[in-house]
């Protein structure tokens, strides 16, 4: 019932005309500087021209011609970089109508500046939203859509992995998410039929399972899992404690005692089995911070896009957390500056690093998440260069590396750059992120897939999710 249901709103959203969809034009951005995230930093004075969803041309001011009767911005004292890519969110399972949880989630992602995303929640409305956003009929960021994660419960036996898997590639998800899977058997059945069927895997790694085993595999490894007890000596009594992604503080002060030459001797490993990380640093540490009350983050302006329920079930599951975790301020601090560690020496050493916001939860939210994230990044010893190509070419290279491009629809990856051919998804500040990373919090046009949303509409599209999102259900 539910394949007919899907068929026949697809037959809906081909017969219909696109709501939000614009006459292709030409645009030309003049005197702009440029972060192309290839080759040099930045380009200066520059003319970047944009046809349909493509970049057409992009070259010197004097020496770039604008076509006739193209839409001319003035760029002067402004900088345009490629649109932000998002590798971790999660969006509820309900198709994007509008007003609803997912709608009000794509709109503020685009809102500020976030032009792809990776959902990685899984759920079959997911895939509505995705066909919506490539249609015309819903605003928001080209979707690559996770299958619904494979954990403990939903896979049992290593038969049922198997069937889990194939059945997503059936249903056309970009992507299966191996959550907690504790059984090695049952994991290796994920990824050998992931493997054979052309399906890219990403997502957690127990430590059952073990880095080593999920990176040898091609699993893309989400939140630094793995990593922790990797580090912990082969002897060491922590070892025996059954600890995840937010460890004991007895297990963080035990890796903390780790060398960065051992942490670099990790990373070479990881190098050499050509493995990439989605680190999400900035909700790790809002989630173990103690020094905000729940009542400051509640008044947080970025909250009017969460309704009231959904603030109070994050307040109770913070309380609950701060209560059973036994996290101190020292031990906060000490697994925050352990995972900014990792991060900075894997990145030294060559370990592929793409910024993931794992939003929403905990007043962590789509759009300014993920710009947390990138400045997180950039203070665990990333250049704000560097930090910026985590949520630009680094995804765009990553999705490069698998088959079909990492998408179910056949997607080529040719977002992240600004560069002649590359698919017109772009944002424009005012500032210079390369040196200040707050000027992402400075936006004032963006362009997906070649349609250009100036401030005033951004204000708009951003209202109107607030207003939805506070609405008496």
């Amino acid at each position: 019932m539910f394949l007919l249901k899907r068929l026949l709103l697809a037959l809906l959203l081909l017969a219909a005309p696109p709501a939000f969809a614009q006459p292709a034009e030409t645009i030309a951005f003049i005197g702009v500087d440029v972060l192309p995230m290839t080759g040099p930093d930045k380009l200066r004075n520059q003319v970047v021209v944009i046809r349909g969803d493509r970049i057409v041309a992009v070259g010197p001011r004097a020496r770039t011609t604008v076509p006739r009767g193209a839409r001319r911005i003035a760029g002067r004292g402004l900088t345009l970089m490629p649109g932000l890519v998002d590798m971790h969110v999660h969006l509820a399972p309900v198709p994007g109508a509008p007003g609803d949880a997912a709608q009000r989630a794509m709109a503020v992602m685009l809102g500020h500046g976030i032009t792809t995303a990776r959902g990685m929640a899984g759920s079959p409305n997911n895939l509505v939203v995705r066909d919506a956003v490539e249609s015309g009929t819903l605003l928001g960021p080209r979707f690559y859509a996770a299958a619904p994660g494979l954990h403990v419960n939903s896979a049992k036996t290593a038969e049922a992995a198997r069937e889990a898997v194939a059945a997503a590639r059936q249903a056309g998800y970009d992507l299966v998410k191996s959550h907690h899977i504790l059984d090695p058997a049952i994991w290796q059945a994920v990824q050998d039929e992931a493997r054979r069927v052309g399906l890219p895997t990403a997502g957690h790694v127990t430590n059952p399972v073990g880095l080593a085993r999920a990176a040898a595999a091609g699993q893309q490894i989400e939140h630094l899992d793995g990593v922790i007890f990797a580090l912990l000596p082969q002897n060491a009594p922590e070892r025996q404690i059954d600890f995840s992604q937010i460890p004991p503080p007895e297990v963080v002060l035990a890796a903390g005692k780790v060398t960065d030459a051992q942490i670099e001797a990790l990373a070479r490993q990881l190098v050499a089995a050509k493995s990439w990380h989605v680190p999400t640093l900035a909700l790790f540490e809002k989630i173990v911070d103690q020094s905000a009350t729940a009542e400051g983050l509640r008044a947080q302006p970025n909250m009017r896009f969460v309704p009231d329920q959904n603030l109070q079930q994050w307040t109770q599951q913070r309380a609950g957390f701060l209560k059973e975790a036994n996290y101190t301020p020292a031990a906060a601090a000490a697994f925050r500056d352990l995972r900014r560690r990792i991060v900075r020496v894997f990145h030294r050493a060559g370990v592929p690093m793409m910024a993931g916001s794992d939003t929403a939860q905990f007043f962590h939210i789509w759009g300014p998440g993920l710009i947390e994230e990138v400045e997180a990044l950039h203070a665990a010893g990333l250049t704000p260069m560097a930090a910026l190509r985590s949520a630009t070419s680094v995804p765009r290279d990553y999705f490069r590396s698998l088959p079909n491009g990492g998408s179910g629809r056949g997607w080529k990856a040719d977002f992240g750059t600004v560069e002649a051919g590359a698919r017109a998804d772009l944002i424009l500040l005012r500032g210079d992120p390369s040196r200040d990373l707050t000027a992402l919090r400075r936006l004032d046009t963006v362009v997906a897939a070649g349609q250009l949303h100036d401030r005033i509409a951004l204000d708009r599209m951003l209202e109107a999710a607030a207003a939805a999102a506070k609405r008496p259900s």
